[in-house]
């Protein structure tokens, strides 16, 4: 779906309020159009701009962002968790999850994380060097707090220091944090970029969460899970990924489809069209899908 030059660059993305795979007429199939339409008034100079400064300039979709943020905010401090974890969609291919134990982040970028969530968060997980991934300036709050982040690209795979200058990380590790299990593995992003990104599997009691950030390709064993069928998979259509293949390999429970309508993206954001043929492509195999908007509760 998208070129190899927009990825390689790297941007920014997006996520939040669960849109039904076959939405009703006037309903939420209206509410993806005007999505798109407000994020189209959004440049990426513009994006970056307000990343500096903060100034939603008053358009729509950047103040969706900033309450979307706040939302998440409120709902961390009022939600209390049981057996299954809670999760919110921030911006780009981020998340955020609650278990019992922990509070921890997933490919997390909002110009206000470093300050406001990093302080909150045990620890945080990064797909891949890509700045809609991450941003500098929260994996510094991370590291200079003591808290562990784990990313491929990152020295010895976990332990918090800047990026490596030699390469990336190649094996698959294990990590048990509080009560939360994860397991590594590396999935290519595109057919350029191989092994370039880490798939998160992770184990919160019975409870099995995927996230596989920019996969661009999903042959198995890349896509392979060890812990049974994932209950949710936080999956990104786009980078090329055949949906309607890599669906039946992996057999989610329920798919949430994130990093739309990618801000930063100069060329290469996803389109409404193509989010709703990616619901169609994934749901002869899965039953439960949507996509994630900013700030949506999505567990």
């Amino acid at each position: 779906m998208l070129g190899r030059r927009a990825f390689v660059a790297g941007g920014l993305c997006t996520a939040a309020v669960p849109v039904l795979a076959q939405p009703p007429a006037g309903g939420e199939g209206d509410a993806l159009d005007l999505w798109q339409q407000e994020t189209d008034l959004v440049s990426a100079k513009t994006y970056g701009e307000y990343l500096r400064d903060g100034d939603t300039r008053g358009l729509a979709s950047l103040e969706k962002l900033e309450r979307g943020f706040e939302k998440v905010l409120r709902e961390i401090d009022s939600t209390t968790v049981g057996d299954v974890p809670a999760i919110w969609s921030v911006y780009n291919m981020g998340y955020v999850v609650k278990t019992r134990e922990a509070l921890f982040s997933i490919d997390l970028v909002h110009r206000r994380a470093a300050a406001e969530l990093a302080p909150r968060l045990d620890f945080a997980l990064i797909t891949h060097n890509h700045l809609d991934h991450y941003l500098p300036d929260f994996y510094r709050a991370m590291d200079g707090a003591g808290k562990t982040v784990i990313s491929n690209f990152l020295d010895n795979y976990g332990v918090s220091h800047w990026r490596k200058d030699g390469g990336y990380t190649r094996a698959v590790k294990t990590f048990k944090i509080k009560d939360v299990e994860i397991r590594t593995s590396l999935i290519d992003h595109n057919d350029y970029l191989i092994d370039f990104t880490t798939a998160f599997e992770m184990r919160i009691g019975s409870f099995v969460l995927y996230h596989t950030g920019d996969s661009g390709r999903g042959t198995e064993p890349k896509l392979g899970t060890i812990w049974g069928r994932p209950d949710l998979w936080l999956f990104f259509p786009g980078c090329g990924i055949d949906v309607a293949k890599a669906v039946p390999q992996v057999q989610p429970k329920r798919i949430v489809f994130g990093h739309l309508w990618e801000l930063g993206h100069v060329h290469g954001r996803l389109t409404t069209p193509m989010v709703r043929r990616a619901l169609a492509n994934a749901t002869p195999a899965c039953s439960n899908v949507s996509a994630a908007l900013w700030g949506d509760r999505v567990l």
